[in-house]
C-alpha cells in the first residue's frame, strides 16, 4: 500500500506547510481487490498502457490570469465571471496557493459567478474501451454554511440527461457526492457524511473498474480517511462526455442564479483527473 505525502494540518485561518497535500497517484500498481473486481467483470486482455495523469491544478495562476496546470499535459484553466464573480489564487502563512470561488449563496439572479474551463478536453474523456479504470478528485474547504436551494458543482465533464455521458463531482448541501454516467445508466454515489465549514478534506470519485464505483473522503493533511470509501457497482460502458470539462459551477449567465448554475462557493485545490490511475491508497 503506498500512501499520500503527509502535509501540515489545513484549517481556517492556520497555514499549510511542507509536501504538496491531497493524493498521489499510482502508474500501474492495481491493488489485489481491484484486479479481482476487474477480472470478473471482463474477460482477460493484455494490460492496458500505464496510466497518465492529465490535469493537476494547484492553484497558481500563468502570467496570462489562467489557472496553471502542473501536469505536464499544458491543460490551463480559463476563468470565466460575471456579476462580480471572480476565481483568485489565495496564498496561505506557508506560501501555498489554493483557488478560491464566490462567497455567499445567491437564489435571486443576478448573482456572483465564476468558473474554470480546462484549455482542452480530449484527453479527459476515459474512453478505453470498456477498460474504465479513472480517478478524478479535489481538495475543498466549504467558507461558510451551504444553501438547501442550490447544489455546488466542483469538478465535472458532461451533462445529465438521456443519452449524455457524464463524470462529475458536487457537494451539494455540503455532502459530496460522485456521478458517472454512460448515457444510459447511471451511479450516484454520496460520501457518508457533511463537510465541515472551514476544514479541509480530499474527496476522490474512482471508477475502479467497468463495475466498480467508489468515493473515498480523506483529511488532506495527514492522508487519513474521515469516513469509510463508499462504493457501488453499475453496469455501466464507456463514460464519452462532449462538451466542456467545468470546475466551480455549469456555467456563466448573468440571467441565472445558483438554482441554475449550481455555483461552488469556496476553496479547491490539487484539482486532479488521471486515465488508468487508481489513488495511492489503492
Amino acid at each position: 500500500m503506498i500512501r499520500p505525502a503527509v502535509a501540515q494540518k489545513r484549517t481556517i485561518p492556520a497555514g499549510r506547510s511542507g509536501a504538496l497535500p491531497g493524493m498521489t497517484f499510482v502508474r500501474t500498481l492495481i491493488g489485489a481487490a481491484c484486479a479481482a473486481a476487474l477480472a470478473a467483470a471482463t474477460p482477460a486482455t493484455a494490460a492496458p498502457p500505464p496510466g497518465e495523469l492529465e490535469l493537476r491544478y494547484l492553484g497558481d495562476l500563468t502570467d496570462s490570469g489562467q489557472v496553471a496546470d502542473s501536469s505536464g499535459k499544458d491543460l490551463n484553466g480559463n476563468i470565466l465571471s460575471g456579476t462580480g464573480g471572480a476565481v483568485t489564487s489565495m496564498t496561505e502563512a506557508n506560501g501555498n496557493r489554493f483557488l478560491r470561488f464566490p462567497g455567499g449563496s445567491c437564489t435571486t439572479a443576478p448573482c456572483p459567478q465564476a468558473i474554470v474551463r480546462p484549455a482542452r478536453t480530449v484527453t479527459l474523456v476515459p474512453g478505453d474501451a470498456g477498460e474504465g479504470r479513472f480517478v478524478f478528485g479535489a481538495d475543498i474547504r466549504l467558507t461558510e454554511p451551504p444553501s438547501s436551494a442550490a447544489g455546488q458543482n466542483v469538478f465535472q465533464f458532461g451533462a445529465a440527461g438521456a443519452g449524455l455521458s457524464q463524470w462529475k463531482m458536487q457537494v451539494d448541501g455540503g455532502r459530496p457526492s460522485c456521478r458517472w454516467s454512460d448515457g444510459t445508466e447511471f451511479v450516484l454515489l454520496p460520501a457518508d457524511l457533511t463537510l465541515a465549514v472551514g476544514t479541509w478534506y480530499r474527496v476522490t470519485c474512482v471508477r475502479l473498474s467497468p463495475v466498480l464505483f467508489q468515493i473515498r473522503v480523506h483529511d488532506p493533511a495527514t492522508g487519513r480517511q474521515v469516513v469509510p470509501p463508499a462504493q457501488q457497482t453499475g453496469p455501466l460502458r464507456d463514460i464519452l462526455p462532449s462538451g466542456n470539462v467545468v470546475i466551480g459551477g455549469k456555467r456563466v449567465n448573468a440571467a441565472q442564479s445558483d438554482i441554475d448554475t449550481d455555483q461552488f462557493h469556496g476553496d479547491l485545490d490539487t484539482i486532479e483527473f488521471g486515465r488508468r490511475l487508481l489513488p495511492s491508497d489503492a
